[in-house]
């Protein structure tokens, strides 16, 4: 992968930002999380223009990495928040979001959850079926006031992505078909407790282009007409996530946000919903994080068996499940720059864990690396800590946030007590 604004090579060694990984190894040890805080302020800034066309909210999917002193950043710049559980709702409000800056999405909302919900005063809650806005309704009628509401319907439309991140086909557990959001439109206009406040929909993750939110979009449009035309007064077209970020492998590289926005105009205003008094609302979750991490860790052995070469490290599936889950890669790094033409060898990275399915990488050319040696995986800013599990009693790692030349401790490493907290001795 090659080096980018926030991670480069500086006389010899990988730095993030002005402060060298080196360093952070030798103060905080291995495994790692290291964030820039810089490149989570230019993924952030490059969304907010390619949206200025329109009154728009970007709000954070704040499943990607839900640490405080990353949400509070994104927090301070007027971001938003998108959250499917009370527990990120608590940690975005924790870290300063305000509530009417706060989406609440997901498809099995418990009732006490969206008691919770309501009482913080967040902006709305997207409904996905039928029953959910049974409760909903309900609940607003216990708390003797109406609730803001929005209805994420399922546009049909393939995403091209993985199919563990493709949420838009009709066979997806996600939203509403659009026959059926149609069809409870009058019931939740002539409610007394409830108020439409926006449409959704999210056809999924890392989009490799702006063709399919286009044209989900222009649905999500059309369905938003419907609404407005039986009298709903929206507030908020919500278009989901889909921004993609770069973690190496690809061959092509992806559009800039800027195409991805144009893809919004085109399809809001197809519709007829590119209108000043109706806001945009974006969910972009690894665009903004994913990239300001890396996930640092230490050589231990090296091994030759049955002609595969290993790697073996000390972080491990349990930091960063993505390569055994999805198949997913991650570039990786030797913290010391090496030659400009030394010889790759093909290894697989693998972690201590005892899974055969506990890797890194397989089949990864890499110049040669010997115990001590400190590797930088990237794109481990999202789904990276989120992710992780503490199968085999391993601790969970710290994580540290560059500005500048200056590193700062934002989660400690966890200690043994954690691997039995809650837990009790009968």
């Amino acid at each position: 992968m090659p080096e980018s604004p926030w991670f480069s090579y500086r006389t010899g060694t990988l730095v993030c930002e002005d402060v060298a990984l080196e360093s952070i190894a030798q103060e905080f040890d291995t495994p790692a999380f290291v964030y820039s805080g810089a490149a989570i302020d230019e993924a952030y800034r490059s969304i907010d223009e390619a949206l200025a066309f329109a009154p728009h909210l970007i709000a954070y999917a704040v499943k990607a990495n839900g640490n405080l002193s990353v949400l509070a950043r994104l927090a301070a710049q007027g971001c938003g928040a998108d959250i499917v559980s009370v527990g990120e709702m608590q940690r975005a409000l924790k870290a300063g979001f305000p509530p009417d800056r706060i989406v609440y999405s997901g498809v099995g909302k418990r009732r006490e959850e969206i008691v919770a919900a309501a009482q913080a005063g967040i902006r709305a809650l997207h409904v996905e079926n039928i029953q959910e806005l049974d409760v909903v309704e309900s609940v607003a009628q216990q708390l003797g006031r109406p609730l803001a509401i929005g209805l994420r319907v399922n546009p049909d439309v393939d995403a091209e992505t993985h199919p563990y991140i493709a949420t838009g086909l009709r066979e997806s557990k996600f939203g509403l078909a659009i026959p059926v959001a149609e069809s409870i439109v009058p019931r939740v206009l002539e409610s007394p407790h409830l108020e439409l406040e926006a449409v959704a929909c999210h056809i999924g993750s890392q989009l490799s282009s702006p063709r399919p939110l286009r044209e989900a979009i222009e649905i999500l449009g059309d369905f938003a007409a419907h609404c407005m035309e039986r009298g709903a007064r929206l507030r908020a077209i919500d278009v989901g996530g889909g921004w993609p970020m770069h973690y190496g492998q690809e061959v092509d590289p992806y559009p800039p946000a800027a195409r991805f926005g144009e893809a919004i105009r085109e399809g809001l205003d197809a519709s007829g919903m590119l209108r000043p008094d109706v806001e945009i609302i974006t969910e972009p979750g690894r665009a903004l994080v994913g990239d300001a991490g890396v996930l640092l860790t230490r050589v231990l052995y090296t091994k030759t068996q049955a002609d595969r070469r290993f790697v073996i490290v000390d972080a491990a599936m349990t930091e960063l499940i993505r390569p055994a889950l999805y198949g997913a890669y991650h570039a990786i790094m030797p913290i010391i720059e090496p030659e400009p033409h030394a010889d790759l060898v093909s290894v697989d990275v693998v972690g201590p864990v005892c899974e055969s399915g506990d890797f890194v990488a397989k089949d990864r050319p890499l110049p040669e690396v010997n115990p001590g040696d400190l590797l930088a995986i990237r794109g481990a800013g999202a789904y990276g800590r989120e992710m992780q599990s503490m199968y085999n009693a391993r601790p969970l790692p710290p994580e540290v946030l560059v500005d500048g030349s200056r590193s700062r401790l934002v989660r400690r490493r966890s200690g043994p007590e954690a691997l039995w907290q809650g837990e009790i001795l009968a």
